[in-house]
């Protein structure tokens, strides 16, 4: 890692991502916050969770064939920009009505969620493309330890201001963010080497969804490494539907406020920047087959102490084992991906991933409408049955990866 640091690149893009990071942390810390504590809010966070889901769902294949045809630097600057002009247009109407009613909160979450959607499967394809393999583990890791100490920083911050602050004022605050972000990553040296004659698109390109559907020939050739993958990508879209849950347990289950909501938070992120540096050792001493089913377990664990300790603390403890489970399993499985997907399909294989992601997603939240009857602890306990299941996928096809090949 010491010497990765030594990169200039390296070292700018962990500014700008950090600083994008904080600016997306605190608008999707806040605005849930705020959105169940509105009449009917709880319905109002579940409905747009779910509609922002099936919009991204529709969107994210043409965004992944987009980036396959197009420089990832251009891709990851429009999504700053994205950031940057939907989040200073929210705080300007804001600030000109005087504050925010539920449809206009459930806006400000949308273009959050967007710009994470544009965000991520960009800087993943231009990292790929930038570095050399033998980088990739050291290079996840430090991403997941900067994401996270964003994150970190991010729910410290919306913790303090969002019951002291107006939601614009915070907004205003994040739209800077996302500009430095996009200034610092304008800099970086960049050649689009996956272009044909150095011109977007190339010949006889595939159409958006028979992009995905190339992705799926890829992953289909090798069922057991793509049940792998799959799998191992649970424990995210856990971590995704109790986004929903999380404000609602902490305000309704354990009757905490929003400080507690923001130490959860933090607990989450220290957890995910120790696993940051401990799985890139790990992954080279025992390979990311043999780690993934144990980060799992951890994570596991976290769910069970939700379930059974509804006390505050227990939360902070739980949020611990939740970002160590979880970033394990995301630094080994995009150091895998990164090692066994060919950079010229890599975007496809991840909008695969990326419309699959939406379509468990959805049904994760749908199934969340539990918590009105039973409470937020019923919603946990639905989602430790579906990471058990995920648990024994992974560890019956652990092996499949460490005899799998980029063609």
């Amino acid at each position: 890692m010491k010497d990765l640091l030594r990169d200039f690149r390296v070292r700018r893009l962990l500014l700008a991502n950090t600083l994008g990071s904080i600016g997306s942390g605190v608008t999707i810390f806040a605005v849930p916050w705020l959105l169940v504590h509105q009449p009917d809010g709880n319905e109002a966070f579940r409905w747009i969770t779910i509609a922002t889901t099936i919009v991204l769902f529709v969107t994210t294949p043409y965004y992944g064939a987009w980036v396959d045809h197009h420089s990832r630097k251009t891709a990851l600057l429009a999504s700053e920009a994205w950031g940057f002009f939907a989040t200073l247009a929210m705080a300007v109407t804001g600030l000109v009505l005087g504050g925010f009613s539920t449809w206009q909160l459930m806006a400000v979450y949308f273009a959050g969620m967007l710009y994470y959607t544009l965000h991520y499967p960009a800087k993943f394809a231009l990292i790929q493309q930038l570095f050399d393999r033998s980088q990739y583990q050291s290079l996840t890791g430090l991403l997941e330890i900067q994401g996270q100490t964003a994150m970190m920083i991010a729910g410290g911050l919306a913790g303090l201001l969002v019951e002291h602050v107006p939601l614009w004022g915070i907004l205003f605050f994040d739209a800077a963010t996302y500009l430095a972000s996009f200034l610092i990553q304008a800099t970086l040296p960049y050649e689009a080497t996956h272009l044909a004659g150095g011109k977007a698109g190339g010949a006889g390109r595939p159409s958006v969804w028979g992009g995905v559907a190339a992705g799926w020939t890829w992953l289909a050739a090798r069922p057991r490494v793509a049940i792998f993958f799959t799998c191992a990508l649970l424990p995210f879209l856990i971590v995704m539907a109790s986004n929903y849950l999380f404000p609602i347990y902490v305000s309704q289950t354990l009757r905490a406020s929003a400080l507690y909501f923001a130490g959860g938070e933090i607990t989450f992120a220290l957890g995910a920047i120790a696993a940051g540096f401990w799985l890139p050792r790990l992954i080279g001493r025992h390979s990311a087959g043999a780690t993934i089913p144990a980060t799992m377990l951890v994570f596991l664990a976290g769910l069970l102490v939700l379930i059974f300790v509804q006390l505050p603390l227990a939360f902070l403890a739980a949020g611990v084992l939740l970002g160590f489970g979880n970033a394990g399993c995301r630094v080994a499985r995009s150091s895998l991906l990164l090692h066994l997907v060919p950079n010229a399909v890599m975007g496809r294989v991840g909008g695969f991933y990326q419309v699959l992601d939406r379509i468990l997603r959805t049904v994760l939240v749908m199934a969340m409408a539990v918590i009105d009857t039973h409470g937020p602890p019923a919603g946990y306990a639905v989602l430790t049955g579906v990471l058990l299941v995920a648990l024994v996928g992974v560890w019956l096809t652990r092996d499949a990866v460490r005899h799998a090949a980029a063609p």
